[in-house]
């Protein structure tokens, strides 16, 4: 039987987009879908068929990080803008310095950068923030015990 012991802590991540690391403060909409038809024979019809059509609308992934004012994420802002393709992307989730899940994406392309409101009366942090439409996304396989 799991113990609270062997949750994963949802906080402590890696990102790689194209061979190179990344930091980011919070990734959204992990996930995939398909697209169905639901086919409905006449009479009694207590189980509709359901079948999976080729996917019409991308899956959206949302990247988010703090802004800083080096030189490193200047040039980040400019290599990651609006068009760009991205051919692979990892999210590596982390416990204890081990990967637990590793989540993978083959061809994205982002199609919205924003960044968080400007106000002068608050504290908070510039957060800019990435929009990746892609494909789909897979869970890779790991062996227990790394």
């Amino acid at each position: 039987m799991d113990s609270h012991k062997d949750v994963i802590p949802s906080y402590s991540f890696k990102v790689n987009l194209d061979g190179i690391n990344y930091s980011f403060s919070k990734i959204n909409n992990i996930s995939g879908s398909v697209d169905i038809d639901t086919i409905i024979d006449g009479g009694t019809n207590n189980a509709p068929v359901l079948i999976p059509l080729p996917k019409r609308n991308p899956d959206m992934l949302i990247l988010e990080k703090g802004t800083y004012t080096s030189a490193s994420d200047v040039l980040f802002s400019s290599y990651f803008k609006e068009g760009t393709k991205i051919a692979t992307l990892t999210i590596s989730v982390m416990r204890d310095d081990k990967i637990v899940r590793m989540f993978f994406i083959s061809g994205g392309v982002i199609i919205r950068r924003e960044y968080s409101p400007l106000d002068a009366t608050s504290s908070a942090v510039m957060v800019e923030l990435l929009q990746i439409a892609h494909t789909g996304i897979t869970e890779l396989p790991l062996p227990f015990g790394i």
